[in-house]
């Protein structure tokens, strides 16, 4: 059964790798729809992340304790209900599930609208609320992945999950920055209403996919919950060239992770940067990883799955060298924004370069539980990394931090299954179109 179930995904990858062209996503009134929904609901997720530590620190006066209780408690729920989740939207319809997880967030953003209009606001309210829209995102990214092979020709399929990470980036980058400025002139409960109604308007755009969704893997009579649940990290391991990606893919996301909190100290204390230039350092590169996003799709096309992979995984090793080197002053800021757009440029374009190969390498009854399987290794990935990072900053230097981290990244593009992609692929999918 699994071998056919690889053979098939093999000629799937063989036809997507093999067509030469392909038409923009965008062409496509279906995934419009989707992108749309896409950006509404990402964008009220990241105004949520900015409003409610707002209103729990100026309103309620929680403090640093209850701040932390805020972001851990949703970042545990995501990590919780991933698999869950995944098992959950395998075997059903996935509009479904895009609508009715909007849904359960408009109410819950609603409902809080209305205790902070009336005074019934709470520490315990504002946590239920992060951790319900932490669980309905994750239910919401494990069936979009899936519903994007169903939805999308397989032409653009490289070019769908680039727009739609892109949707993501403009959301990270416009929602907070849209949030922090209406705070300072529009109430909070008018911002909470506002991402109310976002969630509503993504579920809005879901159900006016025209295209009809095509019915959902059938489960097999013999259910096995627990076998079933972990289903999609099973297949990680038994599929080898998965299996090595996903390990070169953990420990980039490890040392991503790792990268903020040894930077923060390095940013501020060593090289002594203003608030003002930290915010530009971390702010500014984020439109590379947009227009990353936004071009994968003809990169994808012209260098092929497996270049585009190789190419930019070893191509960040250097730009993560320059962080080590960097003076103090102008040249020191000028240096960390080049570097950090630089690695967010490419990455965003290899991020959709191997979300495509593994959704095209992986059957469609395991869609959904891969998907939520590599999210949990993704987000397991940062709290193994950080502490290490940390303990060799406070024994060393930053700088030595920041080198064992580049060395990291390195060894993450020496783990990718290279030898093995280029036997599965076309030898046609590396040449230039």
């Amino acid at each position: 059964m699994r071998s056919s179930q690889g053979l098939g995904a093999a000629t799937s990858l063989d036809r997507v790798q093999g067509a030469r062209t392909g038409r923009s996503a965008f062409s496509d009134s279906s995934f419009r729809w989707l992108w749309a929904a896409t950006i509404s609901a990402q964008g009220a997720s990241a105004i949520a992340g900015v409003l409610i530590p707002i209103l729990a620190i100026q309103v309620l006066g929680v403090g640093a304790a209850g701040v932390t209780v805020l972001s851990t408690a949703a970042a545990c729920a995501a990590v919780v209900i991933a698999l869950p989740a995944g098992m959950f939207t395998e075997f059903r319809r996935k509009r479904p599930i895009l609508i009715g997880s909007d849904a359960v967030r408009f109410l819950g953003f609603a409902l809080l609208t209305a205790a902070a209009l009336f005074g019934f606001l709470s520490l315990p309210w504002l946590v239920a609320v992060l951790c319900v829209n932490a669980v309905m995102q994750m239910l919401f990214g494990s069936a979009s992945l899936a519903h994007i092979k169903d939805l999308v020709p397989e032409e653009s399929r490289a070019d769908a999950v680039g727009k739609l990470q892109g949707a993501a980036w403009i959301a990270m980058i416009g929602g907070p920055v849209a949030a922090g400025l209406l705070a300072s002139v529009a109430p909070l409960t008018v911002l909470l209403a506002c991402a109310a109604l976002c969630f509503l308007g993504s579920a809005g755009c879901i159900s006016l996919i025209p295209r009809p969704e095509s019915p959902p893997p059938i489960q097999a009579d013999e259910r096995h919950p627990f076998r079933d649940a972990f289903a999609g990290i099973t297949y990680f391991v038994q599929e080898p060239v998965l299996r090595r990606l996903l390990v070169s893919w953990v420990l980039f996301a490890g040392a991503v992770a790792a990268l903020t909190p040894v930077t923060q100290v390095f940013f501020l204390h060593d090289l002594e940067f203003s608030t003002t230039e930290y915010g530009i350092t971390m702010g500014v590169p984020s439109i590379a990883a947009l227009v990353g996003s936004w071009l994968s799709g003809p990169l994808l096309k012209k260098l092929g799955l497996r270049r585009a992979i190789r190419i930019g995984s070893f191509a960040r090793v250097p730009l993560y060298l320059v962080y080590p080197v960097l003076p103090a002053g102008q040249l020191g800021l000028i240096g960390a924004v080049a570097a950090f757009a630089g690695i967010l440029l490419i990455s965003s374009t290899v991020n959709a370069a191997i979300s495509t190969l593994r959704m095209e390498m992986t059957p469609d009854s395991l869609l959904s539980r891969t998907s939520s399987a590599w999210m949990v290794a993704t987000m397991s990935a940062g709290p193994v990394m950080i502490p290490l990072a940390g303990v060799v900053m406070t024994a060393s230097s930053p700088r030595v931090a920041l080198v064992c981290l580049a060395i990291t990244v390195a060894i993450s593009a020496l783990a990718l299954p290279d030898k093995a992609l280029r036997k599965r692929l076309p030898a046609r999918a590396d040449a230039p179109r």
